[in-house]
């Protein structure tokens, strides 16, 4: 049985994209595990990510699939990640560079001891990515023997709008993700902005950035109809 888990933090948009997730995952029977953890001690917390994935990995039992909250579940998932025997699973976009956003880990030993091993040599380097830091011991565990690695296909980590550019247009997404952190860029660019000035950053067809935001709403607005899933994304969601 396979289980879904992520955290979010507690403010507004990524509280809504959780809710979201679930809500996909239910869709196709999915059990989700999340939790919600304080936007300020999830910045304060050295190595959040792989301290967290590895406690879930001690915690749940079965196969898991750790998601970003920013993502949803498009198809009934379960039949692919059945199959997988390896250790861990994770998409190397065009085979070279490692992306985080969606992690498989099957219940062996190997597995959580590669997960130890990212969570200690992200603590001792704490100000470096956390995807690139697990990247290095995947790379360096798998040439020695010590773990098994498969490479999920894009179909499982799919950027709303970059993968289409990387992949073409023959890829049928499965796992969608959307990157809200860049409404978190948009929303500090809007607080610092001062009366009618903030007015035009919220309606102004004219600012780039705020089409790109509204753009990624209607993409994931898009993703939920199609899923009869009655939850819509606005700017007033973020201000």
């Amino acid at each position: 049985m396979l289980t879904i888990f992520g955290f979010n933090t507690n403010d507004k948009l990524y509280r809504k994209h959780a809710n979201i997730l679930a809500l996909s995952a239910k869709r196709f029977d999915i059990d989700v595990f999340f939790e919600e953890i304080s936007k300020d001690d999830w910045q304060k917390i050295i190595a959040f990510k792989p301290t967290f994935i590895a406690k879930m990995r001690k915690k749940l039992t079965g196969k898991i699939l750790f998601i970003d909250a920013d993502a949803i579940i498009l198809e009934d998932i379960r039949p692919y990640f059945d199959t997988i025997t390896e250790d861990i699973a994770v998409h190397y976009i065009n085979g070279n560079r490692l992306i985080s956003a969606t992690i498989f880990i099957n219940d062996t030993e190997n597995a959580k001891l590669l997960l130890a091993e990212w969570e200690k040599r992200q603590l001792q380097q704490p100000d470096r990515w956390d995807q690139i830091v697990l990247q290095e011991v995947l790379d360096e565990w798998e040439s020695e023997g010590k773990i098994q690695l498969k490479k999920l296909p894009p179909n499982f980590t799919f950027i709303f709008d970059t993968s289409k550019n990387t992949y073409g247009n023959n890829i049928k997404p499965m796992i969608k993700h959307f990157q809200a952190s860049r409404d978190m860029r948009w929303i500090e660019k809007y607080k610092l902005r001062k009366g009618i000035y903030k007015w035009l950053m919220k309606n102004s067809s004219l600012l780039r950035s705020t089409r790109k935001i509204i753009a990624r709403h209607n993409a994931v607005n898009q993703c939920t109809k199609q899923l009869g899933i009655d939850v819509q994304f606005s700017l007033d969601d973020l201000i």
